[in-house]
């Protein structure tokens, strides 16, 4: 094993991807381990936080107790400030010094690697508000602003490989100052491709930056949406292959002109837009839909308003749909062509749910997507035959979550598992049913009889009626994750 080159123990670590407590544990075993270990764990210190799966916590309050999980990001930010601070050039903590701001609290011996280089990404905050938690007494305003636009120049500076650029739209006027600086002569900024801001930062920041960044794959904008941002325009305009586009943000005045503007901006990039998501409402005319052409996956939020004549939109490519109610949805489906992989009907309101709208698109779903792997559907105690059908035709599903669409009515679980039996065992890996479902016993050891008998092992996560979860019920449960039928944690079954 100590014969392996480097560039094989390379692809292993980074195998490990966000498990931080496998990757602290490579930093003990050698000084090439730990060399090429350091780069990973601080390539997001100041950017993006990966999500944690359930395995991932599960070893960590096994390693490292609750306390892991629940550290304050303030004391976190305020910790990777101080060690942040040892790299201030001579130049900045002398003239720090000269402002009468004390740098004791800085060691003098700086790490063992420069921990900046090796950053790639940047959630900008408000630095201010962490370099307050380094003082006693605590500095004047003027002091602050000197420390923070020292620090913020040394980040910019030295994190020469950004790809990632979050920019708070919560503290917006400082960034106008502070992220112009040097902006035109700093090169690592184009690297990014993936850039999260808000719409009210200073369109000269934006015009500035797209000087330089002209290779952004991912764009999300945030906050109210702002009509007369023309830097934010240009810097979408000059992008060469804008693949992802995510809005996230509200609707504020003049909301149609802005979707107006918004779309014929877009539409320059109809050719290699591949993902449009929309997490609250659409920010484009509907009607353009169909110029993207080359679009895999689509989501449309909470808002359904503007969404009548969705039924015209016809998406060759599409693999991906999230939408949130079930207006023209099934027209949408049927004019695909056939590529679908995962659907997602979530967050449905009992208001806004009829079974027959449910019933319609469920079919139009087995009509026309054969490659279906993932869906997520709500749930109605009239849907049962449609369901049904659904699970026979569409014999590729892999994952299938279920959850309550009427939560005043009492769920029959049973009914679901045996159609849930008319599935392709082979190819489903996972089953979760959200909400208070009510199993008989013997209901579903008759599904997971049927399961071992073809000896196969599934996920299965549920929510139960906490009336009948009792020592029989716990008893079986247990067997079968004895016996391998189910395949599930601690933390994910109650």
């Amino acid at each position: 094993m100590s014969k392996l080159i480097p560039d094989i123990f390379d692809l292993i670590i980074r195998e490990l991807g966000d498990d931080y407590g496998a990757l602290f544990s490579c930093l003990l075993v050698n000084k090439l381990w730990c060399k090429l270990t350091i780069p990973i764990l601080w390539r997001d210190c100041l950017g993006r936080k990966p999500e944690l799966t359930p395995t991932i916590r599960i070893r960590l309050l096994i390693r490292y107790g609750i306390r892991s999980l629940l550290r304050e990001p303030h004391e976190k930010k305020i910790l990777l400030v101080k060690i942040l601070f040892t790299f201030l050039s001579e130049e900045s903590k002398n003239l720090l010094i000269e402002n009468g701001i004390d740098l004791s609290f800085i060691p003098t011996q700086k790490p063992l690697f420069n921990y900046l280089c090796f950053c790639k990404s940047i959630a900008t905050f408000d630095v201010a508000e962490y370099i307050k938690g380094c003082f006693d007494p605590p500095l004047s305003k003027d002091q602050e602003q000197i420390m923070e636009e020292e620090f913020n120049n040394m980040l910019f500076s030295q994190c020469s490989y950004l790809s990632y650029l979050k920019i708070s739209h919560e503290n917006y006027k400082k960034h106008e100052i502070i992220l112009n600086l040097r902006l035109k002569d700093n090169l690592s900024l184009s690297n990014i491709v993936e850039l999260v801001c808000g719409q009210y930062v200073d369109e000269k920041f934006f015009y500035s930056l797209a000087e330089t960044c002209v290779n952004i794959r991912k764009l999300e904008l945030k906050g109210n949406n702002r009509n007369d941002n023309q830097g934010l325009i240009k810097l979408i305009e000059v992008q060469n292959k804008l693949e992802y586009f995510i809005y996230s943000g509200n609707n504020g005045r003049n909301w149609d002109e802005f979707c107006e503007k918004m779309g014929q901006t877009l539409i320059k990039h109809k050719n290699t837009i591949k993902h449009i998501e929309a997490k609250s409402r659409l920010c484009i005319p509907l009607s353009i839909l169909n110029s993207f052409v080359n679009l895999e996956s689509l989501m449309l939020g909470y808002s359904t308003s503007t969404m009548n004549g969705l039924h015209s939109v016809k998406l060759p490519k599409l693999q991906i749909l999230r939408v949130c109610y079930l207006t023209e949805v099934k027209e949408l489906i049927q004019n695909t062509s056939g590529y679908l992989k995962t659907i997602k009907i979530h967050n449905q309101k009992a208001e806004n749910l009829k079974a027959e709208d449910l019933i319609q698109v469920i079919n139009a779903i087995y009509q026309n997507c054969p490659k279906l792997e993932y869906l997520c559907i709500p749930y109605a105690n009239t849907i049962d035959d449609a369901l049904g059908d659904l699970f026979i035709n569409c014999n590729q599903l892999k994952d299938i979550e279920i959850y309550d669409g009427y939560p005043d009515d009492p769920l029959n679980g049973d009914i679901v598992l045996k159609i849930l039996l008319k599935t392709n065992p082979k190819k489903l890996q996972r089953i979760e049913m959200k909400g208070e479902w009510n199993f008989s016993v013997e209901g579903f050891e008759e599904f997971l009889d049927n399961l071992e008998e073809r000896n196969y092992s599934i996920y299965f996560r549920f929510g139960l009626n906490h009336h009948i979860w009792d020592g029989i019920f716990s008893d079986v449960f247990e067997y079968y994750v004895y016996e391998n039928v189910l395949k599930t944690d601690p933390l994910n079954y109650l």
